[in-house]
C-alpha cells in the first residue's frame, strides 16, 4: 500500500468494514501520520475514522483511542468529538476523557483549569 496516500487506505478500509471492522481499524492504524500540530484535514479524516470504529467496536481501551480523540480534537475541534465524550462519559471512561481534554488543551492534567473543569463534568 502506498504510505501517505489517503484514498488508499479509505478504499480498502471501505471494502473490508462490514465483513471485518476490526481488520478496518488495523488497515487505519498502519496509516503513517503527521505529528498533530502538522495534520491535515485528510489526516483528521483517518483519524476521525479510527474513532468512529473503535467506539462502534465498543474498543473503549484501545491503545489508540485516545490518542486519535486528541489528534482529531485538535485538527477538528472539541465539538466533532460531543457524542464520542458523551458515550465515555457513559461509560465511566474518565481518566481518558481527562487525559484528552488536557492534551487538547495543551495543558497538563493537573493544570487548575483542568481540575476546575472536572470536577464540573463530575469526572474527579
Amino acid at each position: 500500500m502506498a504510505p501517505g496516500v489517503h484514498d488508499a487506505y479509505i478504499e480498502l478500509v471501505q471494502l473490508l468494514e462490514e465483513c471485518d471492522p476490526q481488520a478496518a481499524v488495523e488497515v487505519y492504524c498502519r496509516f503513517p501520520l503527521k505529528p498533530v500540530a502538522e495534520q491535515s484535514f485528510e489526516d483528521a479524516f483517518i483519524t476521525g475514522e479510527i474513532v468512529r470504529l473503535l467506539m462502534a467496536l465498543e474498543l473503549y481501551d484501545h491503545l489508540l483511542l485516545g490518542p486519535s480523540l486528541v489528534a482529531y480534537g485538535k485538527v477538528m475541534g472539541l465539538s466533532c468529538l460531543e457524542k464520542y465524550i458523551d458515550i465515555l462519559d457513559d461509560k465511566c471512561m474518565t481518566k481518558l476523557l481527562m487525559s484528552v481534554y488536557a492534551k487538547i488543551n495543551d495543558r497538563p492534567e493537573d493544570d487548575q483549569e483542568m481540575l476546575d473543569f472536572f470536577k464540573f463534568k463530575c469526572w474527579i
